[in-house]
Formats: structure tokens, C-alpha cells, sequence
């Protein structure tokens, strides 16, 4: 039997700390369980070469392209948004106003999941900022225009967004108090946006410094102090939190397939 998943997963942190590996990686993960998953980057340099590689199941949508859909179905003519989206105003629109696009593709995904009860979603949020303006965005702009169209579609988004199981974040960081800091501020953000749902959000500990001197079999003895006192507080930091495993492979491709066996605790 299928393990009970959540609907859309969602993967955010500071840049570097490893979001899009382990966002493929638990959607190979999925995938290898029989699920039906696509992940999703919305980040407009995504790693197609990569998703390729790996044979991804994916959904290729960014900002703007969900964008020009969305203007589309509500004109009813997919040319008029496409000219639409090509005009100055509205490039500046989403510009100025980021959020906008952010929660117009978080709405596209959920009409994804309506329309299909069996699949699940992994979204690759690119930077920390863009997953909680996703959610910011659509309290805002409920309060900005109070009624209308924009509004029923945000109170709809709301709805999917409170069920049981149908939303998880994680917060990615690495093993070091700023880092750790950070994710853990991010994180009570993203608890006070989604206070009213029934989602979860989670912290996961990318451990790379530790296991790099294992893996290079480096004498701890012979390391200076302040290293010796890193490597303590990242043993303590891990001990408290899920902690990704150091895949020691040359190729990104490698290195996510065989992270995807170690992934279960993440559902």
C-alpha cells in the first residue's frame, strides 16, 4: 500500500543550502513508491539539464507562464493575455509587486491538484523569501481588493490550503548556528502565515561540513580550535533535527538518486 502523503510539498531555505537536491530527490523518492508526483520549480534559471537527466516527472510552469494562463482563462483568449503579459505595464506590474505572480502559480499548482485527487506536488521555492511571500500575497491582496474575482480565487486557494494533508514545508539549513538561526526565524514566519491551516512545516539539517573531514579522512586532532568547536556545534545541531545523509558522488545526478532511498521520514 501507498503511504499517506500530503498533496503539495514544499521545499525553502537560503540559497546554497541544497533546496532543488533534495526537492528532486524526495520526487524520485515518491516516484520510486508508485506516486503520482511532478515537481515544480518556479525559479526562472531551473535545472532542466538536471530534470532531464534524471527523467523527472515535472509540471513546467514559472511565474510568467502561469501568469499569461491565468490572465487567459479569465479573458478567454490565450492571444489577448499573451499580448497582455508582453506589455510594459505588466512587466513592471510583476516587477513591483513579485508577490502577485508568486500566488497566481501557487494557484495554478492547486488547480493541478483539484483536478487530479492522486497527485501530489514538490515545489522547488528558490530562495526563502518567495515561499513566504506566497503566502503573504494572498492574505494582502484579499485585504486590498475585498471582492471580486482575484478574491474568490484566493478564498478558494485558502480552503485547499487548510485541509488535512494537503500542505508540508520543509525549511532546508545547514549544520551552523546562523544558518540554523535563520531557518528557524523563516520557519515561525511560515507557522504564522499558515497558523489557521491544518499544514506542518519542518526544519531539515543539511550535514556536509562534518562529513566532509570523515569522508577525506582528515586527523581531527591536527585541526586549529575554532574548527574543532564548529564541528561540536554542528554535532549538537544534528542530534536535534532530521539530518540529511553526505552522498559522496562526482555528478548532481548520482548524488540526488541516491539520496532518494533515505527520504521516508520526510512524508
Amino acid at each position: 500500500m501507498l503511504p499517506e502523503c500530503h498533496r503539495l510539498y514544499i521545499f525553502t531555505g537560503k540559497g546554497g543550502v541544497g533546496k532543488t537536491t533534495l526537492a528532486m530527490a524526495f520526487t524520485k523518492y515518491l516516484e520510486n513508491l508508485g506516486m503520482n508526483v511532478k515537481y515544480n520549480c518556479f525559479h526562472q534559471n531551473a535545472e532542466k539539464n538536471l530534470e532531464n537527466e534524471l527523467d523527472l516527472p515535472s509540471i513546467d510552469m514559472s511565474v510568467n507562464s502561469s501568469a499569461e494562463i491565468y490572465i487567459g482563462n479569465k479573458l478567454n483568449s490565450a492571444t489577448i493575455a499573451s499580448w497582455i503579459m508582453k506589455t510594459h505595464f505588466f512587466q513592471s506590474l510583476f516587477q513591483m509587486i513579485p508577490g502577485l505572480g508568486h500566488m497566481i502559480l501557487l494557484g495554478h499548482l492547486i488547480n493541478e491538484l483539484e483536478n487530479d485527487p492522486s497527485l501530489v506536488i514538490v515545489l522547488d521555492s528558490p530562495a526563502s523569501g518567495h515561499a513566504l511571500t506566497m503566502f503573504e500575497s494572498s492574505s494582502n491582496f484579499k485585504t486590498i481588493f475585498k471582492k471580486g474575482l482575484l478574491v474568490r480565487d484566493i478564498e478558494r486557494m485558502q480552503e485547499f490550503l487548510k485541509a488535512p494533508l494537503h500542505l508540508k514545508t520543509h525549511v532546508i539549513t545547514l549544520a551552523t548556528e546562523l544558518s540554523l538561526s535563520e531557518a528557524q526565524d523563516l520557519k515561525n514566519e511560515l507557522d504564522n502565515n499558515l497558523q489557521e491551516t491544518d499544514a506542518h512545516c519542518d526544519l531539515i539539517v543539511n550535514d556536509s561540513f562534518k562529513k566532509f573531514f570523515e569522508i577525506n579522512h582528515v586527523d581531527e586532532s591536527k585541526l586549529p580550535e575554532f574548527l574543532l568547536q564548529k564541528i561540536e556545534l554542528e554535532k549538537e545541531i544534528v542530534k536535534k533535527h532530521f539530518a540529511l545523509p553526505h552522498i559522496d558522488r562526482s555528478k548532481p545526478s548520482e548524488i540526488i538518486l541516491e539520496l532518494a532511498q533515505y527520504l521516508g521520514g520526510l512524508i
